[in-house]
């Protein structure tokens, strides 16, 4: 970005002239549009004590300017001393008593002091009063942000609403609705209210984009990722629509969508080292571990202390049987994070195929320690002793596992372990429960077993369960 340095050079020699001014203890003129400047650049630089001595000086220069006086507020606001910005407001409303900015402001001092009554009450009286079209917009945020301050997000849902009703391409409110919307749950009143919005105005990014938000909460994916795609379709520069598209592409295991989008934001924003990520993740779960390395590695540039890209840097070496080498891997993502589960179950699986077995059970162990709520693991760690043969070390696993976590697939492996020990009959009744459960989980049973397919007593029980 271009940035122009004569003005940036105009604006200091300003502030220095400013700043020996007030060490002198002299005074000078300055132009009104000088101060203001002056002022702007202070608060960009967050130097408010400076931003508020430069206001000082014009209010003694421009005695009855009232923009001075919103700007002091401003800056009371800001730094937190409520008290002092309604005392000068009072001050500024005997000069202009009809000043709308003021009373926008006495609003907002009141709802940062939890005065919400004086705020609301205000907010209704000056609803009564004849307005212009942008100022009731501005009155009703006002309002919006006041009941968001009451943590009444139902509410701040309602007067949203009403903006979006006078002027759909309010950037704030629809930014802030959707807000409201992931609280209260109200998925279909804002498919209802955006849809309405999109249906007269077809060019809104963000009524797009909060609409294939709304979708998806209600697990219409496709739709989701349609309106999603529009977001970014309609603006080109708008990041977010790119990665929650993609991301919900990946979600729904649509990895070719997924894989597209990732790279058309990549070539429109340039590398990011996450985005470089993700992009490995599609090129994975679409067998193509060669392209994966290729931009994680990229990925590993931008951020070399990534345990993600050593993470799935190893699942590639495991897709490309290179268990030894997938081990180092895992072990360098684990030296900068580990407390992620999946990469000591991960090593597991790598030491698993290279028959190191005790180091294998070590690493499932280690994984079921730091997700003791996820039945996956307990799930991996059973099946690993199953295959081994050595299925009473499979049930003591299943049976620490019933402290932490519940799960048809644990059903599953029990029956499974019950019926490979001689004990058919509670191996049944186990699998009856398991069926019950989850009917369309049962192919874990003959993952575990295949030799059990054939079993008549198991047949008929899964035809029993499938017809009830």
């Amino acid at each position: 970005m271009r940035r122009n340095y004569k003005r940036d050079t105009a604006l200091h020699s300003l502030a220095n002239e400013f700043e020996s001014m007030s060490k002198r203890g002299s005074q000078a003129y300055f132009e009104d549009r000088h101060l203001f400047k002056l002022i702007d650049f202070y608060e960009n630089e967050f130097s408010f004590e400076k931003a508020m001595e430069v206001t000082d000086f014009a209010l003694e220069q421009f005695k009855y300017r009232i923009d001075f006086y919103i700007i002091k507020v401003r800056l009371f606001i800001k730094i937190g001393e409520l008290n002092s910005a309604l005392a000068l407001l009072e001050q500024a409303e005997n000069i202009s008593p009809m000043e709308w900015e003021l009373k926008l402001m006495k609003c907002r001092i009141y709802s940062r002091m939890k005065d919400h009554s004086n705020a609301l009450s205000l907010i209704a009286e000056l609803k009564e009063k004849n307005t212009s079209r942008q100022d009731y917009i501005d009155l009703l945020m006002e309002e919006a942000f006041v009941y968001e301050k009451m943590k009444d997000f139902s509410q701040m849902y309602y007067v949203l609403e009403e903006v979006l009703t006078i002027y759909p391409k309010h950037a704030e409110a629809l930014e802030h609705i959707w807000m409201c919307v992931e609280i209260c749950k109200n998925y279909s009143d804002s498919i209802a209210l955006h849809e309405k919005i999109i249906n007269k105005n077809p060019y809104i990014f963000q009524a797009w984009y909060n609409l294939g938000h709304a979708y998806s909460c209600q697990g219409e994916y496709e739709k989701s990722i349609q309106a999603l795609e529009y977001s970014f379709i309609i603006n080109p520069a708008f990041e977010f629509g790119y990665k929650d598209c993609a991301e919900l592409c990946f979600q729904v295991k649509n990895y070719e969508k997924a894989l597209d989008v990732f790279l058309e934001y990549n070539e429109r924003f340039g590398p990011e080292a996450e985005v470089l990520i993700s992009l490995g993740q599609c090129y994975l779960a679409l067998d193509n571990a060669r392209e994966a390395k290729k931009v994680l590695r990229k990925s590993s540039k931008l951020d070399p202390y990534s345990d993600e890209v050593f993470y799935f840097m190893g699942l590639c070496e495991m897709s490309e049987n290179n268990p030894r080498r997938a081990v180092q891997y895992f072990l360098n993502a684990l030296q900068i994070e580990d407390r992620r589960e999946e990469y000591f179950a991960s090593i597991a699986k790598a030491y698993s195929q290279l028959e190191e077995y005790d180091k294998a059970d070590y690493y499932y162990r280690k994984a079921t320690e730091t997700g003791p709520e996820q039945a996956d693991y307990w799930n991996e760690h059973a099946s690993f002793f199953i295959q081994l043969g050595k299925y009473n070390a499979a049930m003591d696993i299943l049976d620490e596992a019933e402290y932490y976590s519940c799960s048809p697939d644990l059903l599953y492996s029990r029956a499974a372990c019950l019926i490979l020990t001689g004990r058919k009959e509670e191996g049944l009744a186990v699998l009856y429960d398991a069926l019950t459960d989850d009917f369309n989980a049962r192919k874990r049973l003959f993952e575990l077993c295949p030799q059990l397919i054939s079993d008549e007593d198991i047949k008929a029980i899964i035809e029993y369960i499938g017809q009830s």
